[in-house]
């Protein structure tokens, strides 16, 4: 967080001091366990796409083409919005 240098927070020794190890391990392991759990809900939802794709006749051909046609129309979105910042901006 950068210091606008119109307030200058207080010192807290909690907020501002050194994490001891422990502290840091901690965290870590916290970081690491939500990590999994991300990646569990993933996987989950890929065999849950994987099953409905299967249920609807979808192919991986399909899914490539759409794919291809969504960022098509989400670069020419962009380049607009650059555009119309460019012109907003003169």
């Amino acid at each position: 967080m950068q210091d606008s240098g119109l307030i200058t927070p207080a010192y807290d020794e909690f907020m501002d001091g050194k994490p001891t190890r422990r502290e840091m391990q901690k965290a870590f392991n916290k970081i690491g366990n939500n990590d999994s759990e991300l990646m569990l809900m993933v996987d989950n939802l890929n065999l849950v796409v994987n099953l409905l794709c299967e249920k609807a006749g979808v192919t991986k051909g399909e899914i490539e083409v759409y794919v291809a046609k969504k960022a098509e129309e989400m670069k020419a979105y962009q380049e607009q919005q650059e555009k119309e910042a460019a012109i907003g901006g003169v």
